[in-house]
């Protein structure tokens, strides 16, 4: 018999830094209960590679899911059709130079330029997500990287054309994925009155913004701190939502940011609004399947 008495919500906030949030006092992400967990282990700290490993429990990289091979698969997956994907596999095989046929395909809408990322089926097969399913939970997922994802690519695509941009332009453009993010909590917020047992959300946010800032000075810097600050006014709503409705909330990222080093960071950051089980164990990013599905199921 399965017990519902336990809701969980999963909020993917990609790039919160453990660091930042203790140094900036950013107290609404650490709840109750927070910590940090390693991915340094991995070979690219690349998004949809990284919240693989959340979902799966084992390093996607050996499994099938490396940067080289993500790559690959993204843009077979981004042919609309059986018979262009076929005819990209035998062209991927053929050196024949460059005919910028791509770019035609795109323009005659029969490829999408910003297609997501999302793991083979014998990596789906080993998720979390997978597995509550198969057990009749009911499970919901929004914009998850490397699994169900459709948006997300367009932003790692496009950011990187502002890196030279006005800080007003950059702020333009983070707006617009604030009101993204805005939509999907919404849209997360349906979930959650429908009562579904664990419901799991994501946000390219803070990290494209990391991204942006390119030299962190004091300016920019504040900027980051308010680009954080409206984050969580657009959680705020679905976490109150949600604590009314008796779920469990885990805030979690894949991987945080250095500011002083401009990349990605080796941790991670986590948090629980109540206070973890006594089994609760979190060390690298693969032990959240487990101790999630744990939560879920036990009695």
């Amino acid at each position: 018999m399965i017990n519902h008495q336990m809701r969980l919500l999963i909020l993917g906030l990609d790039g919160l830094d453990y660091n930042l949030v203790e140094k900036w006092r950013l107290s609404f992400f650490k709840q109750r209960y927070y910590g940090k967990h390693y991915i340094g282990f991995l070979k690219k700290l690349y998004t949809p590679i990284v919240w693989g490993c959340f979902l799966t429990g084992v390093n996607v990289e050996e499994h099938g899911y490396s940067l080289h091979q993500l790559v690959e698969k993204r843009g077979k997956d981004a042919f609309k059709s059986q018979i262009l994907r076929r005819l990209y596999s035998i062209r991927k095989k053929v050196p024949i130079g460059n005919l910028r046929i791509r770019k035609i395909l795109i323009k005659l809408g029969l490829v999408n330029p910003y297609q997501g990322s999302i793991m083979p089926e014998s990596l789906l097969n080993k998720t979390f997500l997978k597995l509550l399913k198969d057990l009749n939970y009911k499970v919901a997922t929004v914009e998850v990287p490397g699994y169900n994802e459709e948006v997300n690519e367009y932003f790692r695509s496009t950011y990187g054309l502002l890196l030279s941009a006005s800080l007003d332009e950059k702020r333009a453009y983070i707006d617009k994925i604030l009101e993204e993010t805005d939509r999907r909590m919404i849209k997360t917020m349906d979930y959650i009155d429908k009562g579904y047992d664990l419901v799991f959300t994501y946000s390219p946010l803070p990290d494209i913004a990391f991204h942006l800032a390119v030299k962190p000075t004091l300016r920019i810097k504040v900027w980051l701190k308010n680009v954080h600050e409206h984050l969580q006014q657009i959680l705020r709503p679905l976490i109150k939502e949600a604590e009314n409705r008796n779920y469990t909330i885990l805030i979690v990222s894949d991987h945080g940011f250095d500011l002083n080093k401009y990349y990605h960071s080796n941790y991670g950051f986590w948090s629980l609004s109540i206070e973890p089980p006594g089994w609760w164990s979190i060390e690298t990013i693969l032990d959240f399947k487990e101790n999630i599905i744990k939560m879920i199921t036990s009695e």
